[in-house]
């Protein structure tokens, strides 16, 4: 059956889209570029209003989702192939993308007040290093590497590799959040975290009810005075066996004093008690302390995350 291309429709299609990131998980673990909870996390955190009909493209056979893109204004566009779409069908994908995206870029040129100076003159998205296959389908389509932006860190989890030790100062301890009346608490600390943040209650009250999140595995360290100092979002696939961390932050007044290390560290144990085979974490390489605080929680630096851009014009 051919492949069809349509517009996000709702609901259903995170799950869909979420059952595409497993299945890839099954065939290419852990050279993945995303989980199924950063879509949620992605959707949780968009402004209020956004049309996601005209920010999200499936590519669909047989009623399942082989391919999809997320516009990201005003020139970058998220794209993922599930892994065992054949390759005479991959660079057919890959041009239909490119194509959609620069339609999404001179569509956003077209309506929003918000214009880039200077004017879009190239589209952008992003390819794991490690990943050769999606790295040659870009090259094909014209698309050029630019420089890495992020690591993928990683770790193995069914193994008998210990974690590492991660002890609290007195008075502070990791647990998950406490939801409904900790609600404000925990987006306070998330705002604190990466200010200026735009993570409002209503963003967070709207992930609650998403695929993937759950309260359980919203890790926090409360402070000896009852306030949360740290957190780390525990994202968990267990079809796939795989979890991420995202958000990870500490509380400014509480910083350097190892909260981010034990919160990810607890993290671990969770997962692994869960059964995970991998976790992973993401971090933007010019942000040295988080750079710093993966590797020091267990994590391995497993490639990382390259920019790849063409001129802005159809093909």
């Amino acid at each position: 059956m051919a492949i069809t291309s349509r517009p996000w429709r709702g609901p259903a299609d995170l799950v869909a889209i979420q059952a595409a990131i497993t299945a890839s998980w099954l065939i290419a673990r852990p050279i993945v570029q995303v989980l199924a909870g950063d879509v949620s996390w992605w959707l949780a955190s968009a402004p209020p209003g956004t049309e996601w009909r005209e920010r999200i493209r499936l590519w669909v056979r047989d009623d399942e989702v082989v391919a999809w893109a997320w516009f990201m204004p005003p020139d970058a566009a998220d794209l993922f192939l599930r892994a065992d779409v054949a390759p005479i069908d991959r660079r057919g994908l890959i041009a239909a993308i490119g194509d959609w995206l620069v339609e999404r870029v001179m569509w956003w040129s077209a309506t929003s007040p918000d214009q880039p100076d200077p004017p879009v003159t190239r589209i952008m998205t992003w390819a794991l290093d490690a990943d050769d296959t999606l790295q040659g389908d870009l090259k094909a389509d014209g698309f050029a590497p630019e420089e890495p932006e992020y690591s993928m860190f990683h770790r193995r989890l069914d193994d008998d590799r210990p974690l590492p030790e991660a002890p609290l100062p007195p008075g502070y301890r990791v647990r998950p959040v406490r939801l409904p009346h900790e609600l404000e608490a925990r987006v306070d600390v998330h705002r604190a975290a990466f200010a200026p943040s735009k993570m409002t209650v209503e963003k967070h009250t709207r992930l609650l009810d998403l695929p993937g999140y759950t309260a359980d595995h919203d890790l926090v360290v409360e402070a000896p005075d009852g306030s949360l100092a740290a957190f780390t979002l525990v994202w968990w696939d267990p079809v796939a066996r795989a979890g991420e961390f995202e958000p990870v932050g500490v509380h400014p007044d509480h910083r350097r004093r190892g909260l981010g290390r034990a919160v990810n560290v607890e993290g671990l144990r969770l997962l692994r008690r869960l059964g995970a085979i991998d976790a992973v974490v993401f971090s933007r390489r010019t942000n040295v302390a988080s750079e710093a605080l993966y590797a020091s929680a267990g994590f391995d630096r497993l490639t990382t995350v390259r920019r790849w851009s063409r001129p802005l014009e159809p093909r």
